[in-house]
């Protein structure tokens, strides 16, 4: 206890309250699990001998020179098809353990499950090349199945670390700080990682240092943290006067053994959530996972200039997002616009601006410029989706923030899933044409799904977030 003191004291000082302190880790915590999450994806240009694709007659001229430092021969002849079930193995997992993350996180609570699952995801990343090298891509597949498996609890546990630590008055902009951990993780890795490969010739050398990185962040979280409010041992008057009133206000649970399920699957609001969800992962994993490619083999960059280009879209994202946050707030402070009409409207904004984005994109040509700002400015405004969407099942019902949050992110990686192959399918030569028509397909699904939204979101807490274990009719 002396010792967490003492951390707590040395890192944060005396002016940082415990609950921004904890947001701040928990964005650092997403942010490495992210790098950690899609490090291959960089990697993967370097990694692989490309096939040889049929001319594309709208083909862009070779940008830049290859870098010197990178063999010219890749260690690996993978096919396109087993590029894409190595990608999507990990979403195979991370679908899998969503919801038991949640449940997982609401029984033995946020800290010790993120401690656990980003701790095993760190060793997974760090041994990622000693598996690519021996197994080949089997190997890889399970690797990355098995990382899914551990993300899956990450995730989730982060809305119970917000729902216990975060007032609604700051949910908005807090909220969004520890959720942006996505894109600021997706930008460092895009730029950091790109940058490692070619600076150093070795793309395995990104495992080695993010793994070491995610160690490092476990031990941290683990030492100067507490699972909840009233476990903190000295918190300052102000503050726990503050959590108190707030977990008051939301009629914590007094048990976590029950679930209303029925309830939860019977809610159009939640549905609401969860549809729209999937737009908006379609969108994201297929750029997420696929934009790499574009840019290297439609774009003709090569791997610096491939980071610094992913990376735009991502700080963009980043900022809009922490921005977005501070104007939720205020808007809701200030009474000028209800919870409703504000997750409403800039779902919406997250939703169509990046659809036509990806679309402006497809038909920029060969421009690296224009390509590149509709990029930016459409992707930018997918951080809306944090201050909005993202909290929304905290609204929604705190008690079960986790859960909801789970099932969320289960239909989100449900996109993870089918977007590679799907995307993959579609683009055989990588030509500028199979793109655009990827792109469209992207505009479609985030339009529907958002307009369902649109029609059946709410967020008032709902009467079954103070749900008690039905009593069996002989105790009556």
């Amino acid at each position: 206890m002396i010792l967490n003191k003492t951390l707590i004291a040395l890192i944060i000082g005396p002016c940082i309250p415990h609950r921004h302190y904890v947001c701040i880790l928990g964005f650092l915590g997403l942010t490495i699990s992210y790098i950690m999450r899609f490090c291959l994806s960089m990697a993967l240009t370097e990694m692989v001998q490309r096939p040889k694709h049929k001319i594309d007659p709208d083909a862009c001229a070779t940008r830049e020179p290859p870098d010197e430092k990178l063999p010219k021969e890749k260690e690996f002849k993978w096919s396109g098809e087993e590029q894409g079930r190595v990608n999507a193995a990990f979403f195979w997992g991370y679908t899998i353990t969503l919801i038991p993350g949640g449940l997982t996180s609401e029984k033995l609570g946020a800290k010790i499950t993120l401690e656990i699952f980003i701790g095993i995801t760190s060793i997974l990343c760090f041994i990622t090349p000693i598996i690519a090298r021996t197994l080949e891509v089997w190997g890889m597949i399970v690797l990355r199945f098995c990382m899914g498996l551990a993300q899956g609890f990450v995730y989730a546990s982060l809305h119970d670390v917000v729902a216990a630590w975060v007032p609604k008055f700051e949910r908005g902009l807090w909220g969004s700080v520890v959720f942006s951990g996505a894109h600021s993780g997706n930008a460092l890795n895009s730029l950091l990682s790109a940058l490692l490969i070619g600076w150093t010739g070795r793309w395995d050398i990104v495992f080695y240092v993010w793994g070491i990185f995610g160690l490092v962040w476990t031990v941290l979280y683990g030492f100067t943290t507490y699972a909840f409010p009233n476990a903190h041992p000295n918190m300052k008057p102000k503050e726990k006067e503050i959590l108190d009133a707030y977990l008051a206000e939301i009629q914590k649970k007094e048990t976590t053994t029950y679930t209303p399920w029925k309830e939860i699957f019977k809610s159009n609001p939640v549905w609401a959530i969860n549809i729209c969800m999937f737009g908006h992962s379609w969108a994201l994993f297929m750029t997420v996972t696929s934009l790499p490619l574009y840019f290297s083999s439609v774009m003709r960059f090569n791997i610096k200039k491939n980071g610094y280009a992913n990376a735009g879209l991502y700080i963009a994202m980043w900022i809009i997002c922490i921005l977005s946050g501070y104007f939720v707030d205020f808007l809701e402070k200030r009474n000028y616009l209800s919870t409703i009409w504000s997750r409403k409207i800039f779902t919406t904004v997250a939703s169509v601006g990046p659809s036509l984005g990806l679309v402006g994109a497809g038909y920029a040509g060969c421009s690296a410029l224009w390509s590149q700002v509709s990029f930016i400015t459409g992707m930018a405004t997918m951080g809306f989706f944090y201050p909005s969407l993202k909290i929304n099942p905290i609204d929604l019902a705190p008690s079960y923030a986790a859960t909801i949050g789970a099932m969320m992110h289960t239909t989100g990686a449900l996109a993870g899933d089918i977007a590679p192959y799907v995307t993959g399918a579609m683009t055989p030569n990588s030509t500028l044409a199979e793109w655009r028509l990827v792109f469209w397909v992207s505009f479609v699904i985030m339009s529907l799904t958002n307009i369902y939204y649109l029609l059946f979101a709410k967020a008032d807490i709902q009467p079954w977030n103070s749900a008690k274990k039905p009593e069996p009719a002989g105790d009556k």
